[in-house]
């Protein structure tokens, strides 16, 4: 019973709230009211651009042409041609002293001058056998084989530098002899080792007039450190 009851409710409410829902639908276009604007889009004015040309500048005028100057008469300048003076030359006289001059008419041409013949020094006589300074020769000895001195220990471990200065003979063959010390800085420390290697030395001959000669040659060792 009460479900009928119920259902019944249900029904008349739904009846019901369909038909104010209708009601309100066919009367809602007169409930709103349209009212225009301004600003609305449809009362904008339309508006046409229109692209004007600018005006172009008027052109340039030409620029006269300037009128000829008038040309100016040309001068004309007339040349009168003078004759050149003639001068009378003078006669120039000269007096000379008159000389006396004997001539052999026997002699033609020059006089023919002789020179002396050139005094010849006798030359003394070279004894190529002899022994001669290196100042003497036409051609000093040159060295074919040379080697240098030992750097003795114990001055290398000193830091001692020094140079000897000697003197030797070098004969017609080439060969060095007679090996001897004229000074040595600092004293004795290398004088051994110079001769030991100078006597080994060898010798291209000095020469005097196309002559092997022995010649005394002088000349000085240096010792000097590696890296000083």
């Amino acid at each position: 019973m009460d479900t009928l009851v119920f259902k019944s409710h249900l029904g008349r409410s739904l009846a019901g709230a369909l038909i104010i829902n209708l009601a309100l639908f066919c009367s809602l276009p007169g409930l709103i009211s349209v009212s225009r604007q301004d600003n609305d889009v449809e009362s904008l004015n339309v508006v046409n651009f229109t692209r004007i040309k600018p005006e172009q500048p008027p052109p340039p005028e030409k620029p006269k042409k300037e009128e000829k100057e008038q040309e100016e008469p040309k001068k004309v300048v007339k040349m009168t041609q003078t004759r050149p003076t003639r001068v009378t030359p003078k006669n120039f006289t000269m007096n000379l002293p008159q000389m006396d001059l004997d001539i052999d008419p026997r002699l033609t041409g020059g006089v023919p001058v002789v020179a002396p013949p050139p005094r010849v020094q006798p030359r003394a006589t070279v004894d190529f056998n002899g022994l001669f300074d290196m100042d003497d020769l036409d051609t000093i000895p040159v060295p074919s084989f040379k080697t240098n001195p030992r750097y003795p220990y114990r001055a290398k471990r000193l830091g001692l530098e020094g140079e000897v200065k000697i003197r030797f003979m070098v004969d017609k063959e080439g060969t060095v002899s007679d090996v001897t010390i004229v000074e040595s800085t600092p004293p004795d420390i290398f004088n051994k080792s110079v001769i030991n290697a100078v006597s080994t030395w060898k010798y291209t001959p000095g020469e005097l007039s196309g002559r092997q000669v022995a010649t005394i040659v002088t000349t000085t060792i240096l010792f000097k450190l590696e890296g000083q």
